[in-house]
């Protein structure tokens, strides 16, 4: 199983902070923003393929000096304005035909995420919450049956929250990668995302993804420097 991290964006919600270092690398404690997605994963997976995009550069020099840089191959996405679709699309040919798991870059988890709250299946998963008040700007997820039947930011009547994190197994990859193709054709690439791939199948039915309900998880995501505060005190606490 391989590891993804969509690591291309601007993070220009963020503010100055990504005038002098891309996002992935913003501190927070003692370690960088990328470095909870790969070390989560690294416990989990054989290798990582990072998508760079924005500072693609310094993104890369730094997966060099991790000590599990031979397991770490970065890809870059020179589409800079489009949504992450074209990153997970960058990356496409590294995969292969091999089950993944992807994530995002500014999505903080802890180490064990993949060992002991969120275990790739031989199917498709997705990583979500509820039982907590969930914002307007997150991606909202409706559960019938056990598996998804739909996701947006827009839903105004929902079981909980997606939280950034897909497991797409051995048995899943023919399902997930013609939906990815259909999106792809389809969509507006200057905003087409990953969810919508997962929405596609949810409401073709059959192949839906199944909602994986996480409790207890201590996470940050972050987007803007007050996301940036939080995760700094709350990792710092």
């Amino acid at each position: 199983m391989k590891g993804i991290v969509l690591a291309a964006g601007r993070g220009s919600r963020i503010g100055d902070a990504t005038t002098i270092l891309p996002k992935p690398l913003l501190e927070v404690g003692s370690r960088r923003c990328i470095d909870f997605a790969l070390d989560a994963l690294l416990a989990r997976v054989d290798e990582v393929i990072v998508v760079t995009g924005y500072m693609a550069e310094a993104v890369e020099a730094y997966l060099d000096t991790r000590s599990d840089a031979g397991r770490v191959r970065a890809v870059r996405n020179t589409e800079l304005e489009a949504g992450n679709l074209t990153s997970l699309r960058a990356a496409r040919a590294l995969i292969g035909g091999e089950p993944f798991v992807v994530t995002n870059a500014d999505h903080l988890f802890p180490p064990d995420m993949y060992t002991r709250h969120f275990i790739p299946a031989e199917g498709l998963t997705i990583a979500c919450e509820r039982g907590r008040p969930i914002l307007d700007d997150e991606m909202k997820v409706v559960e019938r049956e056990g598996r998804l039947a739909a996701m947006a930011k827009t839903l105004s009547e929902f079981d909980g929250a997606y939280i950034g994190t897909t497991s797409v197994g051995s048995a899943a990859l023919g399902a997930y990668w013609q939906a990815f193709d259909h999106v792809a054709q389809e969509a507006d690439l200057r905003s087409a995302s990953v969810e919508m791939v997962l929405d596609r199948l949810a409401r073709q039915g059959g192949d839906a993804p199944v909602p994986c309900w996480i409790e207890g998880l201590r996470w940050y995501e972050v987007d803007t420097p007050e996301d940036l505060a939080i995760a700094r005190n709350g990792l710092d606490s």
